[in-house]
C-alpha cells in the first residue's frame, strides 16, 4: 500500500542546484529531515538553514533514500513543494453567513470547496485567518516561531455581531486575541467584510477605532463590500450595497483616515475599489494608499494599474511606429468604464492603436459578480460570439482569471482549450498597467 505519511511533494528542481546534484526530481516525496517529519514550508525553511543535512525522500517507484550532506547555512537545496503545507490544510469550523465558498455552484473541482483557515497560509501567503480554530499547539507555535504577519478577518469587534457573522458562538472575543498576538510583537493585517444592515454605520465605526488601537503592531485594515453570488439557495438572505450606502461607507473609511493620519502619519484603513465603484465615486490619488498592503484583497488595485499605464504611455508613446494595431481587452462589468477613460489616453497619444473593451458579464457566479478575477473562460467565449471582434484583434486576457501558476479558469476550462475556441491570438497579462502599455505599443523589450 503507498505511503500516506505526510510529505512535501517535490514540485520542481533547479538546474545546478544541489537538488539536482542530489539526483532529486519533481515528484519525490521529501518525508523527514534529521529525522523530524516537516508538516509545511515553516518546517522546511526552518531546517533546510542548517549546515548538515538529513534527508529521507520516498521515490515515485516506492524506493526510499537516506540522504545525508553538508552545505552553507545560508544555501538552499533548489527544490520548491506542490503545497506550501505538507500534512493537512487547517479547515474552518465557521457558519459564515457570506462564504463564498458555500456559494460556489455544484459539479466543480474538489479545491474549489476547500473551506481554509490555516494560520501557516496566512504567515506564508497572505491568506486570511478568523482564528476560532487555532489549537494550544497552534497558538504556541505562533509565539515560539514569531510568525508575522498574519492577516486576519476581523469583519466586526462588537462580540455578538462577530459571533453572527461567522456563525461560531466563541467568534466573539477578538480582541483578546488580537491583544494576544500583538503583546509577542506580532504584525497583523486586517480586513472587515462588510455586509449591508448588519456590520455598517456604527459597528463600523466601532470595528475601526477598536482596532486602530493595535497600531503600529496592526498595519492596515481592508474595508471590503460583501461579494455575492447566484448560488445562495438556503443561505441567509444578503445583498449587494446601493451607491448612497457605499459613500456612506467612504465617508467613514476617510474620516478614519484623516483621523489615523493626524495622530500616526498613517491612515491605516483603506477601502477596497469595489466601495469607489458601488459609489461611483472618484478614486483617491494613488499615495494615498501608502504601501498597498492590501492589494490581493482589492485595495488600491485600479489606482496603482492606471499610475503605472499613464506613467508608461507617457514614456514610450513616442517609441510607438505608428503601424495599425488592434487589441480586445477582457474586462468585468465594473472596470468597463474606467478602461473607457485610459482607451481615451491611447487614443490621443497613438491614434492608429485600436483597443475594444469586452466587459462580461458573470453568467457562472451571476450578474451581480462584476470583478474580472472571478470571470471563467466560458463566459468570456460567450462575450465573445456575442461580440464577434475583428478576426485580426489580439485578445488581451488579465493573468488573474486564471488560477495561480496554472492555464485553468475557474471553470475547469484550460487556456489551450480557450485558445482554441476562441480563433484569436491571445496576451495573458499581468495586472500592470506598464506591461500592458508595452505590449500596446509593441515594445514588449523596452
Amino acid at each position: 500500500m503507498k505511503s500516506v505519511t505526510p510529505a512535501a511533494v517535490i514540485s520542481t528542481v533547479a538546474s545546478g542546484s544541489l537538488a539536482a546534484e542530489l539526483g532529486l526530481e519533481a515528484g519525490d516525496r521529501l518525508l523527514k529531515i534529521n529525522g523530524q517529519t516537516v508538516t509545511d514550508l515553516i518546517d522546511y525553511q526552518l531546517a533546510e538553514s542548517t549546515e548538515q543535512l538529513c534527508l529521507t525522500v520516498e521515490k515515485p517507484d516506492g524506493r526510499y533514500w537516506e540522504i545525508e550532506l553538508e552545505k552553507e547555512q545560508d544555501q538552499g537545496l533548489g527544490i520548491t513543494f506542490t503545497s506550501a503545507v505538507f500534512d493537512r490544510i487547517k479547515t474552518c469550523c465557521n457558519q459564515c453567513l457570506f462564504c463564498f465558498v458555500d456559494q460556489m455552484p455544484p459539479g466543480q473541482r474538489c479545491s474549489l470547496y476547500i473551506k481554509d483557515d490555516d494560520y501557516r497560509l496566512s504567515f506564508l501567503q497572505g491568506s486570511y485567518i478568523t482564528l476560532t480554530n487555532l489549537t494550544t499547539a497552534d497558538w504556541q507555535r505562533i509565539q515560539r516561531l514569531r510568525l508575522s504577519p498574519l492577516y486576519i478577518s476581523v469583519h466586526a469587534t462588537d462580540p455578538e455581531v462577530r459571533s453572527m457573522l461567522l456563525g461560531h458562538k466563541h467568534a466573539g472575543n477578538i480582541l483578546a486575541a488580537l491583544e494576544r498576538l500583538t503583546s509577542w510583537g506580532c504584525q497583523i493585517h486586517a480586513q472587515a467584510v462588510l455586509c449591508p444592515g448588519l456590520n455598517g454605520g456604527e459597528i463600523l465605526e466601532k470595528t475601526i477605532a477598536d482596532l486602530g488601537k493595535f497600531w503600529p503592531n496592526l498595519q492596515s485594515l481592508a474595508i471590503v463590500p460583501v461579494g455575492l453570488t447566484k448560488h445562495r439557495a438556503k443561505l441567509p438572505f444578503l445583498r449587494k450595497f446601493y451607491p448612497e450606502e457605499a459613500a456612506a461607507v467612504l465617508r467613514t473609511v476617510h474620516q478614519a483616515q484623516s483621523d489615523f493620519f493626524s495622530r500616526h502619519g498613517s491612515r491605516l484603513v483603506f477601502a477596497a475599489d469595489e466601495f469607489y465603484l458601488q459609489a461611483q465615486a472618484d478614486f483617491p490619488p494613488l499615495a494615498v494608499y501608502e504601501d498597498l498592503f492590501q492589494l490581493e484583497n482589492g485595495v488600491g488595485l485600479w489606482p496603482l494599474f492606471k499610475t503605472q499605464f499613464e506613467t508608461e504611455l507617457k514614456a514610450l508613446s513616442s517609441n510607438y511606429n505608428g503601424q495599425p494595431r488592434s487589441f480586445t481587452v477582457v474586462t468585468g462589468v465594473d472596470a468597463a468604464r474606467l478602461w473607457e477613460e485610459l482607451r481615451r489616453q491611447l487614443s490621443r497619444a497613438a491614434p492608429a492603436l485600436d483597443l475594444s473593451i469586452l466587459p462580461v458579464t458573470n453568467h457562472f457566479f451571476g450578474a451581480e459578480v462584476t470583478v474580472t478575477g472571478l470571470l471563467t473562460g466560458r463566459d468570456i467565449l460567450a462575450a465573445l460570439h456575442e461580440k464577434q471582434p475583428a478576426a485580426e484583434t489580439c485578445l488581451l486576457l488579465p493573468r488573474i482569471c486564471l488560477r495561480q501558476e496554472e492555464a485553468v479558469f475557474l471553470d475547469g476550462l484550460t487556456l489551450d482549450n480557450f485558445c482554441a475556441a476562441t480563433h484569436l491570438p491571445v496576451r495573458v497579462l499581468n495586472i500592470n498597467g506598464a506591461e500592458v502599455v508595452r505590449t500596446l505599443l509593441g515594445l514588449e523589450e523596452a
